[in-house]
């Protein structure tokens, strides 16, 4: 999810591994549109997957204020982080079609088979649930819980790119309106068709994770990198504290709830701030190796984000009762070792949003 997996080649190198001037150079080239992989921001990707997986699977009452602040806001605010200025229209539309849209698209059918089969044994509203989705995205109910998410990302990055030719001032003030506009009436706009109306608050994320990779690119050396993560964590324990003390709510954008107006916000950039940096020490500390495995994975979370509520639709109806934490694993792990065969396929764009994977890729010289 860039939100969706990038389908660039991937660059097994991420700041903390390169030399400044190489570091400096991928900052040139993002700022010019080109993209590049980071093995450690897509392990920060595999994360909030999982994360959403567990949001999904684990019944803890902890689940919701330990997770629900931060799962979902960060795939928005990674795709600010890789926003590229430059990008024309037409490109985003396309980019964004092929990436997210077709997937889309193709498992919406692909899922809708089993379930027009299945679901009339247990249940009388088969085809309202199918299709309320299209009028009223807040509805999207087992085995689409997560497709919501793919029309909201889609549509916010259009919305960006159009407003993007504005003056920077004015495309903030349009994201901050709109952010109090799903403080005010996020419910409202999350019953619209396919969720398109939470669009408008989910701009702030794309926002702020363009301004945050700016600052990153500004400050964030190699040197610096390990005292910037000590500090991210240092902002981490106050979130976590104003999550303790229930003054930073959860956030559920299905539900268009965006949390304490601000804070929660506040709270997620700190989140996936910290996700990243530390992520990025980290990595440098890894094998080259670990990169590229992080890279595989995230490329096949786009289709585990739309599978996985099907595996787990499957296992409520159809297995017998299971610990919540072996739900959790089989609704994780059946849909990435699926991915990871269809990766290697020619159905890989289609299924997965992502380029084929071939050796020549994988093993580079």
């Amino acid at each position: 999810m860039s939100g969706s997996p990038s389908t660039a080649e991937p660059v097994l190198e991420h700041p903390g591994q390169r030399r400044p001037e190489a570091a400096a150079s991928v900052a040139q080239g993002a700022a010019a549109g080109r993209s590049a992989r980071s093995g450690a921001i897509d392990a920060v990707r595999v994360v909030g997957i999982l994360a959403v997986i567990a949001g999904h699977t684990l019944g803890t009452p902890l689940v919701r204020p330990l997770l629900y602040t931060w799962h979902v806001p960060l795939f928005f605010i990674l795709a600010g982080f890789f926003w590229s200025p430059q990008r024309p229209f037409a490109v985003e539309l396309g980019k964004r079609s092929r990436t997210l849209l077709l997937p889309y698209a193709v498992w919406f059918v692909l899922i809708a088979v089993p379930f027009l089969i299945l679901d009339p044994l247990l249940e009388s509203t088969t085809w309202q649930r199918l299709f309320l989705p299209v009028w009223n995205g807040q509805q999207s109910a087992m085995p689409y819980t997560t497709f919501w998410f793919i029309s909201v990302l889609f549509v916010c990055c259009l919305l960006l790119r159009l407003l993007w030719r504005a003056p920077r001032y004015a495309v903030w003030a349009v994201a901050v309106l709109a952010a109090a506009a799903g403080w005010m009436f996020g419910p409202q706009l999350a019953q619209t068709p396919f969720s398109i109306g939470s669009a408008l608050p989910c701009l702030i994320y794309l926002m702020l994770g363009w301004e945050g990779r700016r600052l990153h690119d500004r400050l964030i050396t190699p040197q610096r990198l390990r005292p910037a993560a000590l500090i991210s964590l240092a902002a981490l324990g106050v979130v976590v504290g104003s999550v303790a003390l229930g003054l930073s709510r959860p956030v559920d954008i299905k539900q268009g709830d965006y949390g304490t107006p601000l804070v929660s916000t506040i709270s997620a950039v700190v989140i996936a701030s910290t996700l990243v940096l530390v992520a990025e020490w980290v990595f440098t500390r890894l094998p080259r190796r670990a990169s590229l495995i992080a890279t595989v994975l995230a490329c096949c979370g786009f289709m585990v984000v739309l599978v996985h509520p099907f595996v787990l639709w499957l296992m409520q109806h159809f297995a017998p009762p299971a610990p919540d934490w072996f739900v959790f694993a089989i609704c994780a792990l059946v849909p990435w070792t699926a991915a990871l065969i269809v990766v290697r396929t020619r159905l890989a764009a289609w299924l997965t949003g992502a380029t084929r994977w071939r050796r020549a890729v994988e093993d580079p010289a």
